[in-house]
């Protein structure tokens, strides 16, 4: 079994996001990276921080009532998962998770430790610990896209 290759970060505004999005090396085709960490630690302003570098002209809102939010621009295909406030498996695949994750394109997944044994195995796992005023951030690449 290949170890994952680990990198740690520290953020301390959101504009060092882009330090962060550039080291990870995420193209266009198919990716999957799970977002870790606690309520406001950052999950879904890393996704509009990455939205807004790569330039994609969207307006980036958190999932969290509608669990799926798409983005596409051009050819390019955004999918923002939150899992939040999924009580079970059932609730997941009643809306057309295996669908989803059959899709080209980056797939962002928020709180996706509570359904780690349906989900698809994932490309980068980005761990976000709060920090008095900043952000500790664990990237573990655990295969190369």
């Amino acid at each position: 079994m290949i170890q994952p290759r680990i990198k740690y970060f520290h953020i301390s505004n959101e504009i060092l996001y882009h330090k962060l999005i550039d080291k990870l090396g995420i193209t266009d085709k198919k990716c999957i990276i799970f977002l870790n960490g606690n309520v406001g630690a950052g999950k879904t302003t890393f996704v509009k921080s990455f939205l807004s570098y790569k330039e994609y002209p969207i307006d980036v809102t958190s999932p969290t009532f509608t669990i799926v939010n798409e983005y596409h621009f051009d050819s390019k295909k955004i999918y923002h998962y939150d899992f939040y406030r999924l009580k079970n498996k059932k609730e997941l695949q009643e809306i057309g998770i295996d669908y989803y994750f059959d899709q080209p394109g980056i797939h962002f997944v928020e709180w996706p430790k509570n359904f780690i044994e349906i989900l698809p195995k994932s490309n980068i796992d980005i761990n976000f610990f709060m920090l008095k005023g900043s952000r500790l951030i664990k990237v573990e690449f655990n295969n190369e896209q």
